[in-house]
């Protein structure tokens, strides 16, 4: 149920104190109305989106910067002609089921979910309710399963998902001709399946995997002498990478990066590599890129005076599949997403909603990813590796 690798940019405000789970208006919900120049302006339930935001907990803040990027599709969709749709802002307790908590109130035309949500409680409500939910921030294990639960076909990734990491890991390696590897992980669930994941891409592509056993080893415990184990490992089966799945600064990075290795080595993270090590090492960005993320990232820094992240990309794109829905086409209903045709030539917003408006299927430009979305499926999006030459002379952690 984890986003994974979620980076907004700067927060020019920080997020309001703890919100309490209990709507402000009518039933309680506070709703506010997308307009040309702000999210500010409080209207009454219901409206024709509905964004549900994480109400505590360390995800809480991400409210802003995906307001941010929603905000700016929908600036632009007023310059391209069409009036905004409404939104209505509501906060989500962790592990809150939506189904219950919106009981008895009218359903939006479109929901958006928090992030790292529970996916199956989503699913229901979309069946039952007949509600597509577009799902902004999701990117983690939850994802793999998604295809095969109740309700996938009304629910819509908007974000690539984290297997895409292992798979631009992989390729590197491939392409620099290091595809013998040893695989280890720190035990959690994401980072076990990201691993196997690596392994499954690499093979695929002609690269082996070697070791005690030929498959992904967890180390939870980073112990002086597991880590001697794996030192004398690395020493006897000779991969050509280490590929190291864990978080930034996490005991298990800490302590492979401690570790006496062989200077041919390089070692592999699934995350972007900044501090020099005496051995090369080899990252990955997690900020997904589509095709209109150049053009994006400079609107968006003129409008808002900071460079996005991931988290104000993903608003933008949720903004646009938003708009495009928003329009009745003529040969397909209101407010569904059987318009997305992944196949078709990526269009600007201007363009889609002209498209959308005759009845055309369309693809959008995406900042985060190339938005070539279909029921359940997460889309693809590209990622840039983040090679570190060995430094001699750089000290271990």
């Amino acid at each position: 149920m984890t986003t994974g690798g979620l980076e907004s940019g700067p927060q020019p405000s920080p997020p309001r104190g703890a919100r309490t789970p209990l709507w402000s208006v009518g039933v309680g919900l506070a709703a506010v109305l997308v307009g040309v120049q702000s999210l500010a302006a409080t209207t009454p339930f219901p409206q024709q989106v509905l964004m549900l935001l994480p109400s505590e907990g360390l995800l809480a803040g991400v409210g802003d910067g995906l307001r941010r990027g929603y905000g700016l599709a929908m600036e632009e969709t007023l310059a391209c002609g069409v009036q905004p749709p409404s939104l209505g802002l509501g906060w989500l307790p962790p592990e809150q089921d939506p189904e219950a908590l919106l009981a008895g109130i009218p359903m939006p035309e479109l929901l958006i979910a928090p992030p790292a949500v529970n996916l199956l409680p989503f699913g229901r409500l979309a069946q039952s309710r007949g509600v597509n939910v577009l799902l902004p921030l999701q990117r983690g294990y939850s994802l793999q399963r998604l295809p095969s639960q109740v309700g996938a076909d009304r629910l819509w990734p908007v974000l690539p998902t984290r297997s895409l990491e292992a798979d631009r890991l992989a390729r590197g390696l491939l392409e620099d001709g290091n595809g013998k590897v040893m695989v280890i992980h720190d035990g959690g669930a994401e980072q076990a399946a990201l691993a196997d994941r690596f392994v499954e891409t690499i093979e695929g592509g002609g690269g082996w995997t070697v070791g005690p056993t030929n498959e992904p080893e967890a180390i939870i415990n980073p112990e002086p002498e597991l880590m001697d184990q794996l030192r004398d490992d690395v020493g006897w089966y000779n991969p050509a990478s280490l590929v190291v799945m864990t978080t930034p600064d996490s005991p298990l990075a800490q302590a492979v990066a401690d570790l006496d290795l062989p200077e041919n080595l390089t070692l592999v993270w699934p995350f972007p590599v900044r501090q020099p090590l005496p051995l090369a090492q080899l990252g990955v960005d997690s900020l997904s890129r589509g095709p209109g993320w150049d053009r994006f990232e400079l609107v968006f820094e003129q409008r808002y005076g900071y460079p996005p992240g991931l988290v104000e990309a993903a608003g933008f794109d949720t903004g646009q599949l938003v708009a495009v829905s928003s329009l009745a086409g003529e040969k397909t209903r209101s407010w569904s997403l059987d318009w997305l045709d992944p196949k078709a030539k990526p269009l600007d917003l201007c363009d889609a909603l002209q498209a959308r408006r005759a009845g055309k299927p369309v693809v959008l430009r995406g900042a985060a990813s190339r938005l070539d979305l279909t029921p359940g499926t997460p889309p693809a999006g590209e990622l840039r590796l983040t090679p570190l030459k060995a430094d001699p002379g750089a000290s271990r952690t």
